[in-house]
């Protein structure tokens, strides 16, 4: 009798619908949750990681301050992700100040000159608040933990060292060299015309090489080198933002924007080491009495420019003008900041409107509110060592006659910067200009090791991990 029931009991088929409906429903349950919770732990990586991003551009910017660049990264990471939605993703700990090596990809925790901030985000049991899982607690996992980094560096980048950065157009004529690395970037596009030299390491850059780059037909030929010298890339000459505030600030002996000549420490202490109101009403001034270590504001009266003499040596002294600035022939400058905040006839040429292929210079002339005549000499021929060079900052736009020579010269400009022709004599340039750049020909840049000493720069950020 037990033999018959047991026999009946194994081929009795009743509820088996049911056993195979649990096991479908778990193989529906499972495919749901990697559909559903897989996706919400990609999406909480994405958003740690947006976060991580942000948190780290915002602490690189407060560097070198350790403590401040940890309370703003977390404060970025708090707006990102509130607290009390996600718990915390960012904690102290989890922010290092350290140096970035671009060409082995490695951060350094802890180094002498940071200039680069790492972060870690999370949402883990550490932390916790980890991700919570919905359908796939059914085979046993509740909580996901999801870790994210981001590494921001502050750089400068290698243009404004040693080069020609326009926010409109580099426009260059023939014959014209460029050496040791130099730089030329044109935010709207390089014009070229034969017979340049550009050596291995030179860069030629612009955003887009098939539309901004213009040159005959015959130019990658007759222009050797520029064939491997082009790249793209945008690069805004961010400082020409800043030329009226740098200004001001000199006229209020701001020690971040003056060079170590001007020892802004006796300012409060020594009445005859204040700053020094030079008033012009017959555009004459003797230059030659400027004392070093000064800083001078030139006022001019209505319509009235001001020139400094041929033959004029100027050294360790600030000169800001209100007024046009008129430098004469063969004058010598090293230590030197040279500024006008004048609006030229014409207006400032701040649009990067540029010339197509002119090739002849003149960008600017019209509306020039500082105007070199030849043979002036800017800078100490030291080999682009520390101290000796000469910064100069304009609201509008500068020319340069022929012959100048060029020791170590920082030129920020709002309008556009002609540099006439030279031959050889340029010996570490910066030049950033809110318009164009034009040069003439036989002009050899860059021909001493290191670039052309800052007076002041504006940092720039970028995300390298």
């Amino acid at each position: 009798m037990l033999r018959v029931r047991i026999h009946e009991f194994a081929r009795d088929e009743h509820g088996a619908g049911t056993i195979m409906g649990l096991l479908w429903f778990m193989l529906l349950v499972g495919i749901t949750g990697m559909a559903v919770d897989v996706t919400d732990g990609f999406r909480s990586q994405t958003m740690l990681q947006a976060t991580a991003d942000a948190s780290a551009l915002a602490g690189a910017i407060d560097l070198p301050d350790e403590a401040t660049v940890v309370a703003t990264a977390v404060a970025y990471s708090d707006t990102n992700m509130p607290v009390a939605m996600y718990g915390t993703v960012l904690l102290d700990a989890d922010v290092d100040i350290g140096s970035w090596d671009p060409s082995t990809h490695i951060f350094t925790e802890g180094a002498a000159l940071p200039d680069a901030v790492r972060v870690r985000t999370r949402r883990s049991f550490e932390n916790e608040n980890p991700v919570p899982v919905n359908f796939l607690r059914i085979i046993g996992l509740t909580d996901w933990n999801v870790t994210t980094y981001a590494i921001a560096q502050r750089f400068i980048p290698d243009c404004l060292t040693d080069g020609l950065v326009a926010r409109g157009i580099v426009d260059m004529s023939s014959n014209n060299g460029f050496v040791n690395d130099m730089c030329i970037h044109g935010q709207k596009g390089v014009h070229v015309q034969n017979h340049n030299d550009f050596e291995s390491g030179v860069k030629v850059t612009m955003p887009d090489m098939y539309d901004d780059l213009v040159m005959p037909n015959s130019g990658m030929d007759s222009n050797p080198g520029l064939d491997t010298a082009l790249g793209e890339q945008s690069l805004d000459p961010r400082m020409v933002n800043h030329v009226d505030e740098i200004m001001a600030d000199m006229l209020t002996m701001q020690s971040y924007v003056m060079p170590d000549y001007i020892d802004t420490s006796l300012v409060s202490t020594d009445a005859s080491y204040a700053l020094q109101t030079v008033e012009v009403r017959d555009e004459k001034w003797n230059f030659a009495d400027a004392t070093a270590g000064q800083v001078y504001h030139i006022q001019c009266a209505a319509n009235k420019n001001v020139g400094i003499p041929a033959g004029t040596v100027l050294n360790q002294v600030v000169i800001v003008a209100d007024c046009q600035i008129s430098v004469g022939r063969g004058v010598e400058m090293s230590d030197v900041v040279l500024a006008s905040s004048a609006v030229a006839p014409g207006g400032t040429t701040n649009n990067g409107g540029g010339k197509k292929n002119s090739g002849h210079g003149g960008a600017g002339i019209e509306n020039a509110n500082i105007n070199f005549a030849s043979n002036v000499i800017l800078g100490a021929a030291d080999n682009c060592q520390p101290g000796g060079g000469v910064q100069i900052f304009s609201s509008a736009s500068v020319h340069f006659a022929s012959t100048t020579t060029y020791n170590g010269v920082q030129i920020v400009v709002a309008g556009d910067v002609d540099l006439g022709a030279r031959d050889k004599g340029i010996n570490g340039i910066n030049v950033q200009a809110g318009g164009d750049i034009t040069m003439t020909s036989n002009d050899a840049f860059g021909l001493c090791t290191g670039g052309a000493p800052q007076l002041f720069t504006v940092d720039y950020y970028r995300l390298v991990y």
